[in-house]
């Protein structure tokens, strides 16, 4: 008898390590729930047809809800497993646009080489997917104003995900955790309108993760290269923020219009981010604490911000801005950083402080009414002076202020090259071996 029960126990296991089941469930409606729980490897919500990892475009057919108020919860334990699932009829059957509101959306998957993949259209939908384990893919596209997708991918290596918004006032929300893991999300295209005050957040936690594109992904209504770039918005007042701990990440924001806001946290070495912002009014703020870590700042259009903060040796700031009012204000503490500043336009500021010794700050301006400030530390009670830093300045235009002040310090040059005409150049510097050179023409 036991013997029996065992090789039942043993088909049993095998039967549901072999499972290839497959649930495609549509309602329509108000108020429905589907409820799918499947165990095993190889299951499948909703139908395909050829390859799905790259575009939900390839399923035939998922599961469904039309409707408002609708719930959806999938659960898959395994392996292999798929879930295709949307609410409200998307583009892929034209002419057949039936948004549902106030709608939920919540999978989880557990095991390795999962897929979740789906579309939510209309207002006030909740979408929820859970990965853990490793090499897993989930991504969802929102379509209409007021949603929210919050996806998360935990433990191993190598997962993706990736969260689609147009229209306005959406929140999409990524968070992985492990290795080599990537998250991409876009919010608004362009030739569509209202893709105002979406909110984008990616936070990574391990090593070598990337807020980038996959190779070869396309975006679609896109004339800009946006190659590099994970976190991508079109549109006014729209909110990115993408945080990574670890070493070796690398993320990548790029905002188009105006007021938006973007924010870039590093802990870590040998990390890179990339800032791009094209529009009025905008504020880039990056943040970086360990060493060789490079930031990169872009603004195209007037009244822009930039202000990047460095804690640790070897890193680099990188600040470029065009047009004009516009404000860049830096700050570096550690040795053998360098902050480079390049402003074209009238009526830009910089300022940059620095602590440390053998620094490098670089500033260019051209234009007229510029003004520029370097400083270090003023606090004599600080126990170490800041030596060999280097201040390379240079401003192209009428009117323009130079300002460069060191309280304590030795070996520190400064070197300062005003073009044209009403241009002033004030320094005070207090210690030993310091060089000042001024030349006005």
């Amino acid at each position: 008898m036991k013997k029996v029960i065992f090789l039942f126990a043993m088909v049993l296991a095998v039967s549901m390590a072999m499972a290839q089941n497959t649930s495609d469930t549509k309602q329509i409606g108000d108020q429905n729930q589907i409820t799918v729980d499947q165990t095993g490897s190889g299951n499948l919500v909703g139908r395909v047809a050829g390859d799905p990892s790259g575009d939900p475009g390839n399923a035939v057919s998922s599961s469904s809800q039309t409707g408002d108020e609708n719930k959806a919860v999938v659960t898959q334990n395994g392996t292999d497993n798929k879930a295709f699932f949307e609410q409200g009829v998307s583009y892929r059957w034209p002419g057949s646009y039936l948004p549902g509101d106030k709608n939920e959306i919540t999978i989880g998957q557990t095991g390795t080489g999962n897929l979740a993949w789906g579309y939510s259209l209309g207002n006030g939908n909740i979408v929820s997917v859970t990965q853990a384990i490793g090499a897993n893919t989930s991504g969802h596209w929102l379509w209409g104003d007021d949603n929210k997708a919050t996806l998360s991918q935990t433990g191993g290596t190598g997962n993706y995900s990736y969260a689609a918004a147009n229209s306005s006032d959406n929140t999409s929300t990524i968070t992985q955790v492990g290795t080599n893991n990537e998250g991409l999300t876009s919010q608004g295209w362009i030739g569509y309108s209202n893709h105002d005050g979406n909110t984008a957040t990616i936070t990574q936690t391990g090593n070598e993760n990337k807020v980038v594109l996959a190779d070869g992904l396309a975006l679609p209504g896109y004339t800009l290269d946006l190659w590099g770039y994970g976190i991508h918005q079109y549109g006014l007042e729209n909110e990115a923020t993408a945080t990574q701990t670890g070493s070796s990440n690398e993320a990548g924001i790029y905002q188009y219009g105006d007021e938006n806001f973007a924010v870039t946290s590093q802990i870590g070495d040998l990390n890179k981010s990339v800032t791009t912002q094209v529009g009025d009014g905008n504020w880039a703020n990056p943040t970086v604490y360990g060493d060789d870590n490079i930031a990169n700042i872009s603004q195209t259009g007037y009244g822009n911000r930039a202000s990047a903060s460095i804690l640790g040796n070897e890193n680099t700031v990188i600040v470029n801005q065009t047009t004009y009012n516009n404000l860049s204000g830096n700050s570096i503490e550690g040795n053998l950083n360098t902050i480079t500043t390049t402003q074209s336009g009238a009526d830009n500021s910089t300022s940059n402080w620095l602590q440390g010794n053998s620094n490098t700050s670089t500033v260019q301006q051209s234009g007229s009414g510029n003004t520029n400030t370097n400083y270090t530390n003023q606090d004599y009670a600080w126990p170490g002076a800041d030596d060999n830093n280097i201040f390379n300045i240079t401003q192209s235009g009428d009117d323009n202020i130079n300002t460069n002040l060191l309280m304590h310090g030795d070996g520190n040059t400064f070197n300062v090259t005003q073009l044209s005409n009403g241009n002033i150049s004030l320094n005070t510097v207090a210690g030993n071996l310091n060089t000042i050179t001024v030349t006005q023409n």
